[in-house]
């Protein structure tokens, strides 16, 4: 067997004959890198990423630097979840000139939220060749999220003039005409890829679109019959999501931590003490957390960190058993603390400011919170749980345990019953330093919610949080609010909820009980 014959099956397809001839191959040649290298695409083509990237590496170490090599090895490290790694590995392939490596980084740090990341890698594959479709629809799509607005449309454009069918730069159209307030216009794309896009995602996220468009004009029954259809397509890629009962944000992970708190002896738990302490902002997902955190960012004395799991990913081992948060030794104490700083200052510098690390679900983390850093201060935010439990069906989030629980009412409202039950259940037991902020009050009397946030952070107020817009322009926020934030504060959320109480009928008595204990 040759390695061109091995070449020719797979240029054929025939991937049982690519792997037999490759692997004649390295029974007598364990390092020949065109046989892996073979080996390693037969791995990927055929579902298994593990043995890819066995097989991938074994070249890489016989041909260091190849970059189609590196690319495939980062694929491989992708689907295994090694973000960071495959990150690295698309990097190294496009700096050595393969457009393939830049354009899949891209395409990681899009799907990552990071959105500067994202156009600087698609900037990189566009200097390599400026007639690629896919990254002028990649930087579109990145510039639009970073409110560049009329140069996302032009590099759009040019994506649709390269490829007509180009499903990313049809939506980026789609969501530039939302902005502009041109609904007809947004619908009209939405639907070329609604109706006839290739990706379940993408149509789920053009029918958001749709959904967005008929809300605005008062259509709530078309709404609501387009965002149910976003999260059915949705739910047929990510159903098994709703099986991963071992991870915290799971509903069942909920119960867990929930057990743990009704059972702690909080009055025996110690810390060393602690140099530096951060803010910590949680609330159920779409209860004004980036409204507040970019209020906040506006005041000069904070730093607000967005939607990262610093402070789980630092104790990952007590995240995941919560039994572990109250056998937590002194030094396990400081090593988490110190991993916890770590991951902050590689995500921003942060100079001698006040932290405000903003993760809604963090709530759920309120136990690691106390036992970590017992003298943090905890801003709640609160909403009618009528309007946070639409927002959430409403909305498109990034699929894991927690957000898959979004696309059925039904699971959604309990979702929020679970939750909100360990939020107040921790308020009861932990001696938490909490000041719930409201939203509904917030966009109302903002001047007056942004003096007594500052009054609990001990700080003085200032003016530039009565301009939180402004703040929200320059940042990359990676939340389904990030297009809101930039608009000048309006209340047409508040009750909203009462547009769709037909729609919202099999879920309101649970949502009404909840509304009335909050004082809604």
């Amino acid at each position: 067997m040759s390695v061109q014959a091995a070449m020719a099956a797979l240029g054929r397809r025939d991937f049982a004959a690519a792997k037999a001839a490759a692997e004649a191959i390295v029974s007598q040649r364990p390092g020949d890198a065109a046989a892996n290298h073979v080996l390693g695409i037969v791995a990927l083509e055929t579902g298994n990423p593990a043995l890819a990237k066995t097989h991938l590496s074994r070249a890489d170490s016989s041909t260091p630097g190849n970059p189609h090599i590196l690319n495939l090895l980062g694929v491989a490290c992708q689907r295994l979840g090694e973000a960071d790694a495959a990150k690295r590995l698309f990097e190294r392939a496009g700096s050595r000139g393969l457009i393939d490596g830049w354009r899949n980084l891209g395409d990681a740090e899009s799907a990552a939220g990071n959105s500067p990341a994202a156009s600087r890698a698609y900037e990189q594959a566009l200097a390599l060749n400026p007639n690629d479709a896919p990254s002028h629809a990649g930087f579109a799509q990145a510039a639009e999220l970073l409110h560049r607005n009329e140069l996302a449309r032009s590099h759009a454009e040019k994506a649709l003039a390269l490829d007509p069918k180009n499903e990313i730069a049809t939506l980026t159209l789609a969501n530039l005409a939302f902005r502009a307030g041109d609904l007809g216009e947004a619908k009209r794309f939405a639907f070329e890829v609604a109706r006839g896009g290739r990706s379940p995602t993408n149509r789920a996220l053009a029918w958001g679109v749709i959904g967005d468009a008929e809300d605005r004009e008062g259509e709530a029954s078309d709404a609501f019959a387009a965002f149910s259809e976003a999260n059915r397509l949705l739910l047929s890629r990510f159903q098994p999501l709703l099986g991963d009962i071992h991870l915290p944000y799971h509903p069942d992970g909920v119960s867990r931590m929930a057990d743990f708190v009704a059972a702690a002896d909080v009055a025996h738990w110690s810390a060393p003490l602690s140099e530096k302490t951060p803010v910590f902002l949680v609330g159920f997902p779409r209860s004004g957390t980036t409204l507040l955190e970019q209020v906040l960012e506006s005041h000069s004395r904070f730093v607000c960190i967005e939607e990262r799991e610093h402070l789980a990913l630092a104790a990952a081992e007590v995240a995941l058993d919560p039994r572990k948060i109250a056998e937590l030794a002194d030094d396990q104490i400081i090593a988490i603390r110190a991993e916890y700083w770590k991951r902050i200052r590689a995500e921003r510098e942060i100079g001698g400011k006040t932290v405000v690390d903003k993760l809604p679900l963090n709530i759920i983390f309120l136990p690691l919170i106390r036992r970590v850093f017992p003298d943090a201060k905890i801003l709640l935010a609160l909403r009618d749980p009528r309007d946070v439990i639409l927002s959430c069906y409403q909305q498109r989030f990034g699929m894991n345990a927690a957000m898959v629980q979004f696309l059925q009412l039904e699971t959604a409202a309990q979702y929020y019953d679970k939750v909100m039950s360990l939020a107040l259940l921790c308020r009861e037991r932990l001696g938490l330093a909490v000041l719930e902020v409201r939203y509904e009050k917030t966009v109302e009397n903002l001047e007056a919610v942004a003096r007594s946030v500052c009054a609990f952070l001990d700080v003085g107020f200032e003016e530039a949080m009565l301009s939180p817009a402004e703040a929200a322009k320059q940042r990359n926020i990676n939340t389904p609010s990030g297009r809101q934030v930039v608009q000048p504060i309006y209340t047409r959320s508040v009750a909203r909820w009462k547009k769709y109480e037909t729609q919202l009928a099999p879920v309101l008595p649970t949502l009404n009980a909840w509304a009335a204990r909050l004082g809604y």
